[in-house]
């Protein structure tokens, strides 16, 4: 069954559509939903709601165990943070080839081996956006192809490194972190296949 359905049979929404929905903005990346609805109290209140095409992020792991990273300078943070490869899906897009492109483009590798590890939402407050999570195992380098005006360092580190990272705060990209937990509950230990 379905993880969504069993939540909402057990949960049902406590807020009903109620109005039409407008869009406010719209951008190459998302757009933005203003959204009548009827709370459980009868009240009718008007929500923004972010819409967004779902994205993919990449755990890649070497031969040797150790988990290649990336350091990203994030123009809305105005500073470098450290994470794991990622990107949105373009329309129609299958996750999958999503997760091989990202992979390649971000990171200069190319995988031959491709694990899903599940999803989740980013930031379910106010925003849709699903993250798919994968395992990249099989890896070989390959030119990097970054998208105009990212600016990507690549690096690698063990699984003790980066729950360090964690931990002490270096690490701070909630994707990152959400599919590391996901890799360290699923595949305690490598390699993953």
């Amino acid at each position: 069954m379905d993880p969504d359905s069993q939540v909402d049979a057990v949960h049902p929404p406590s807020a009903r559509l109620h109005g039409q929905t407008g869009v406010v903005f719209e951008s190459r990346v998302f757009r933005v939903e203003r959204v009548e609805v009827c709370d459980r109290d009868g009240a009718t209140r008007l929500r923004d709601v972010v819409r967004h095409p779902g994205a993919v992020t990449v755990i890649p792991v070497l031969d040797d165990g150790s988990i290649v990273l990336i350091r990203n300078h994030r123009f809305s943070l105005r500073r470098w943070i450290v994470e794991f490869c990622a990107g949105k899906l373009e329309a129609g897009e299958d996750p999958r080839a999503a997760a091989f492109r990202e992979l390649e483009e971000e990171t200069g590798y190319r995988a031959a081996n491709l694990v899903a590890l599940g999803t989740f939402y980013t930031s379910p407050g106010f925003c849709d956006e699903r993250m798919r999570v994968f395992v990249a195992t099989d890896l070989t380098l390959v030119p990097a192809r970054p998208e105009i005006g990212e600016e990507i360092e690549v690096f690698n580190a063990t699984r003790a490194q980066i729950r360090a990272m964690i931990v002490d705060g270096t690490l701070e990209d909630g994707k990152s972190i959400a599919a590391f937990a996901k890799l360290e509950l699923m595949y305690p230990e490598v390699p993953v296949r």
